[in-house]
């Protein structure tokens, strides 16, 4: 990641924790929400950096034609997609545990699709490969405690920080890369 990138996630947090320190939280209720959201931060960027270096690599070596090359495209966008439901729903505050929608989605969903998509574009970059054996779930970690973390922001904090971080963790699409 480049340095001024990190500064540009760094400073909203650094917001946060003076706009948390305002609001009558405890310096310790302030200290394990600033680091939960950075933990949080860094992991969501570093599932995005991963995901789209596997892009990249697939859209330069493998020819579009090849069987392999569109399914790891469709693989890759159905994991974006995935991602991207579970962001909205940690970011509307909807509670998973209550939500009976057939959109909703679990961390273990972005999980098992991101592994899905990974195991696709390995295949694609070396169709002899066997990736049966490799656990791609531990590839891309998903913020635990996500939604609650943000809960316990204000309002309107809330929203500033999601909209200054949402460019920095949604997935972009494939003709994007």
């Amino acid at each position: 990641m480049k340095t001024t990138s990190y500064w540009k996630l760094l400073l909203p947090i650094a917001l946060l924790s003076v706009t948390l320190a305002t609001t009558g939280c405890t310096s310790t209720e302030e200290a394990e929400t600033v680091t939960a959201l950075q933990n949080a931060l860094s992991e969501l960027t570093q599932n995005r950096s991963l995901t789209e270096q596997f892009v990249r690599d697939v859209k330069s070596t493998t020819d579009p034609s090849d069987p392999s090359y569109i399914q790891a495209m469709e693989s890759y966008q159905d994991a974006r997609d995935v991602y991207n439901r579970y962001l909205d729903a940690v970011e509307s505050g909807s509670h998973a545990d209550k939500d009976r929608s057939l959109r909703h989605t679990s961390p273990r969903d972005v999980e098992n699709a991101t592994a899905d998509f990974l195991s696709d574009a390995t295949r694609a970059l070396r169709p002899s490969a066997n990736t049966r054996r490799i656990a791609f779930q531990r590839a891309v970690i998903v913020p635990d405690n996500l939604q609650a973390t943000l809960a316990k922001l204000p309002k309107k904090a809330r929203e500033q920080l999601i909209d200054q971080f949402d460019d920095q963790v949604r997935w972009r699409s494939w003709s994007q890369m």
